[in-house]
């Protein structure tokens, strides 16, 4: 089930994106704006050769917030592409441990509140012929509260060259490089254990070192193609951890996943640090979840559009086929025939439609479990009134299917509702 309102949550709100995403850009809303985004250094100058690290600084409005490289079960995380001079070489993002954040419906999102700075290592040549160089970087990123506006800007970073530098913006680039996450450290002092029950992943981590804070966590970094659901501690004593990681859906039999171990002393807290997990260390028994064949998913179909037929809105229209076929009795079999390939054939061909447009999706690299949260306040307010006018559509054709077209003596306040319905039309 979660699964499948993540895929319609990527589709909605990708659609919507699209459609106003352009008229986001200015990253303003009631007048204030969201997001503040420059690029920094921590040196004042190139030196040819010299590897230097810069930043790119987002500065959010109180109460909104950006996204992890993970953002959980809504988001989009933050992109950098750079036009850098040829011969320059960039490292990969280097990103601080994200917060957690669960929001109502269970919705559940690692990102960055008040601030972020997204650190890279730049690598200049040998050989600087110019001056001065200009760095440029296209930013696009997606800030949420109660809604969620994409936002994108050009930023350029210039620099003098010299045969020597000194430390720039020494407050900024320290206290975020303490937020990186570390690497596993020795069998000494932590060791870890993965294993597989049904659909779950287990992490059991022994180390002395985290029995000394009170909240440990698991941030996971799912592979393109899996679904993972909520990490929990499963079990804790002395010096023993167990993490339970869902698996809802995944391309292959899984039996570890990269994340980060989080602790800390106050849950969400600058104090925060993480060990790098990457591969099982030691691979323990698993017990695969049983396969499903073909039948079996032509059951659960079969099944829930059995299920779907009780819905308010669809049982009365089943009332209207049995009088439709009804109707027709005494026509000819080739022209029942022709009504009933017309009405397959329109079936198929929508769903064959709704198929294609995912396959596009994702071969874009858009259908992702980790869409962004479809609370943009224009798509809102259009979704409120379709719904508004869908359940007052849904009310008459109850009405109408279940009084008119029995002629059974319908209740004076469904008489008026149903002429007050005409008369507005």
């Amino acid at each position: 089930m979660r699964l499948a309102s993540r895929l319609v949550l990527c589709l909605i709100v990708w659609w919507t994106v699209l459609a106003f995403g352009p008229h986001a850009l200015s990253q303003s809303y009631q007048g204030k704006q969201l997001v503040r985004a420059e690029l920094l250094a921590d040196t004042n100058a190139i030196v040819p050769g010299k590897p230097f690290t810069v930043g790119l600084l987002l500065r959010m409005a109180p109460g909104w917030h950006t996204y992890w490289k993970f953002s959980g079960d809504a988001g989009l995380p933050t992109e950098l592409k750079w036009k850098l001079p040829p011969g320059w070489k960039i490292g990969e993002v280097q990103w601080p441990i994200p917060l957690k954040t669960i929001d109502p419906g269970d919705i559940q999102t690692y990102g960055y509140v008040d601030e972020v700075l997204l650190m890279q290592e730049v690598t200049p040549p040998p050989k600087i012929e110019n001056s001065t160089i200009k760095l440029v970087a296209d930013a696009s990123w997606l800030v949420c509260e109660k809604i969620c506006i994409p936002g994108s800007a050009t930023l350029e970073l210039e620099l003098p060259v010299s045969a020597s530098s000194q430390p720039a913006n020494t407050e900024l680039f320290p206290r975020y490089r303490r937020l990186l996450p570390q690497n596993w450290p020795g069998p000494n002092v932590a060791t870890a254990e993965w294993g597989r029950v049904g659909s779950d992943l287990r992490l059991k981590i022994t180390s002395a070192t985290l029995a000394n804070y009170p909240a440990v966590d698991f941030f996971p970094l799912p592979d393109e193609g899996t679904v993972v659901g909520h990490p929990t501690v499963e079990s804790r004593s002395k010096n023993e951890i167990v993490l339970r990681i869902p698996i809802e859906s995944s391309g292959k039999n899984l039996s570890s996943m990269a994340g980060l171990v989080v602790f800390f002393q106050n849950p969400n807290g600058e104090d925060r640090a993480a060990w790098q997990i990457t591969t099982a260390s030691i691979a323990s028994t698993a017990r695969p979840a049983p396969a499903r064949g073909f039948l079996t998913f032509l059951l659960f179909g079969f099944l829930g559009g059995m299920i779907l037929n009780l819905m308010p809105c669809v049982l009365p229209v089943i009332s209207l086929k049995i009088f439709g076929f009804i109707q027709q009795a005494g026509q000819s079999r080739q022209k029942i025939f022709r009504s009933g390939i017309a009405f397959a054939l329109g079936i198929f061909a929508w769903f064959i439609a709704l198929a294609l447009l995912l396959i596009a999706l994702k071969v874009a690299g858009r259908a992702q479990s980790r869409g962004p949260r479809c609370h943009l306040g224009r798509f809102s307010i259009h979704q409120s009134l379709l719904c508004s006018r869908a359940e007052r559509d849904c009310a008459r054709l109850r009405f109408e299917s279940l009084w008119c077209i029995r002629n059974f003596p319908a209740p004076k306040i469904f008489s008026r509702f149903a002429l007050d319905e005409r008369a507005q039309r």
